[in-house]
């Protein structure tokens, strides 16, 4: 192993998920180490002092990684944040697009079995290029037509809550839910009129697009 190889930390608590990260990017010369959640993170960059993290965003219970990222953007910004996660944009998890840190790199884990892409997004990042690994700012991403507020009513829909429960989650009337939840089914293009269910084919979007939820 080289002298130069770069040193990579894979953030996942998916076992299987992060050892095939680590199997691709050791067959590309980096030195990897990985870890399950965010104490094991803190400890191996104190130890390893990785040149670069590629970081789950969902890591169970406990702080997230976007909690250690938006710490490592304060006090290690030389080390490079690739985010892999299953949602098409950050949205979907409910965050805005300004909560992701500047110069992360923000990646679907669909896209990553695509090693080529894999690679060159990381690069980029390293390279201060993370524009170039944000695809959440692709275009044609699923749900783009959707607004911060339609995306943030119908994760809630997908996590099983009523137009009732909703409604008093976000402080709001029922009826101003009722219309949401029909502008939401207007800008998806269902059809309420035809043998569809509106309501689960919106569910069935968010969850075919961002998986299940995780309950509040």
């Amino acid at each position: 192993m080289s002298g130069d190889a770069r040193r990579m930390l894979i953030v996942e608590d998916e076992p299987l998920m992060g050892s095939l990260l680590a199997d691709v990017l050791v067959g590309h010369n980096f030195l990897v180490e990985t870890a399950e959640d965010v104490v094991q993170a803190r400890a191996a960059i104190r130890e390893f002092d990785p040149d670069g993290i590629l970081l789950d965003i969902s890591l169970g219970d406990g702080p997230s990684g976007l909690d250690l990222a938006r710490v490592l953007s304060r006090q290690r910004p030389d080390i490079a944040i690739v985010f892999l996660t299953k949602h098409p944009d950050p949205r979907t998890a409910g965050l805005e697009a300004e909560d992701i840190p500047e110069g992360c790199g923000f990646l679907r884990k669909d896209r990553v079995r695509d090693t080529e892409y894999l690679l060159a997004s990381i690069e980029a990042v390293m390279t201060d290029r993370s524009r170039e690994a944000r695809h959440d700012r692709d275009s044609g991403k699923p749900l783009e037509a959707l607004s911060f507020k339609h995306i943030e009513v119908l994760r809630l829909m997908a996590t099983g809550y009523t137009n009732e429960h909703i409604a008093r989650v976000k402080g709001v009337a029922l009826s101003t839910v009722e219309r949401w939840t029909a502008e939401i089914f207007r800008d998806l293009g269902i059809d309420g009129k035809g043998g569809v269910n509106p309501r689960v084919e919106a569910v069935r979007q968010f969850i075919a697009a961002a998986g299940i939820p995780e309950k509040l």
